[in-house]
């Protein structure tokens, strides 16, 4: 008599072990995906929901770009000093390129940030939880889960730095953070970007640092300049020699234009392109990339749960 052959199930199917030498068995985690379907979903569908609620409970940040570029040697005029460069055979440098460079790196350096904090509203605008309208004064950003976070920190040993009023230091770590300078390697235009909840506070710190950086160029290039050309004045008046007195003229041309750029109403190493541009649309977060990252997590947090259940039967 035939014994008739009973069908496999599909415990039997996932005896065989999910990881064979290092590769997943494909087959054997479709069929507990299959199996599993309404429990994956059960947790892929909260990740998701949570997913949206942080999505609408988050504050967008708006990409601020201002685009700057080099000054460039500025055009011959009529004059005096003009002429005798030309003839002295002089290319008289104006802001180039190694002063444009001093300025792009001089963007997150401290006399930047003093810049910046030297500003009260600009100080406001950028912290402004921590500005109290009412009272009129700076004051500790009020929450109790901020306490319980700076509790549970000292408790496991970590340092933490006691609040103080928003000054120089507070805005250096600012812009080594949010500050991104892009250099165009073709065009040699730089693009300063701050992402930032309040655009109006962020367009105005580009804007400050901006002038700032270049003003403080300026002054030293005006100082030095002026310095050299008294010098070279005082010496003209004690050398009789021809060569030397020449060589003096030459030097002193040098600085006397030098001396007429910096101290012209124009900028003098960075010259921007344009007002600072807000983004249309919000940089962050970005729904497409929240929801999908939920929709992963949720989806392997699933596949996991569900494989260690069938493993336990």
């Amino acid at each position: 008599m035939a014994i008739a052959r009973q069908p496999r199930s599909f415990t039997d199917d996932i005896d065989q072990p999910l990881v064979r030498q290092g590769v997943i068995d494909l087959g054997t985690l479709r069929q507990i995906v299959r199996h599993e379907r309404v429990l994956i979903a059960a947790i892929v569908i909260p990740c998701l929901v949570l997913a949206i609620v942080l999505l609408h409970l988050a504050v967008p940040k708006y990409a601020v770009r201002m685009v700057v570029t080099g000054v460039q040697s500025q055009s011959k005029t009529s004059g005096t000093l003009d002429d005798l460069s030309s003839i002295a055979g002089l290319d008289l440098p104006a802001a180039g390129n190694p002063q444009f460079q001093m300025f792009i790196g001089a963007l997150r350096s401290p006399f930047a940030a003093q810049s910046v904090a030297a500003d009260p509203d600009l100080l406001k605008a950028m912290f402004p939880r921590e500005w109290s309208v009412s009272e009129g004064r700076w004051r500790e950003p009020p929450g109790r889960p901020r306490r319980i976070l700076r509790a549970v920190a000292k408790f496991l040993g970590w340092h933490i730095t006691p609040w103080s009023p928003p000054g120089v230091a507070r805005v250096f770590d600012y812009l080594k953070d949010q500050l991104k300078v892009v250099l165009d390697s073709k065009s040699g235009v730089v693009t300063m970007e701050i992402d930032s909840r309040y655009p109006e506070a962020a367009a105005r710190i580009l804007v400050t640092l901006n002038q700032a950086v270049d003003d403080r160029i300026r002054q030293r290039d005006l100082q030095r300049a002026s310095s050299d050309v008294d010098y070279l004045t005082q010496r003209l008046g004690s050398v009789n020699e021809q060569e030397y007195r020449l060589a003096l003229v030459t030097n002193l041309v040098q600085q006397e234009k030098q001396r007429m750029l910096a101290s012209a109403p124009l900028p003098y190493v960075s010259d921007t392109l344009g007002k600072p541009l807000v983004s249309a649309e919000p940089v962050s977060p970005v729904p497409a990339a929240v929801l999908a990252a939920a929709l992963i997590f949720g989806g392997l947090l699933g596949v996991g749960v569900a494989t260690i259940k069938f493993r336990r039967r």
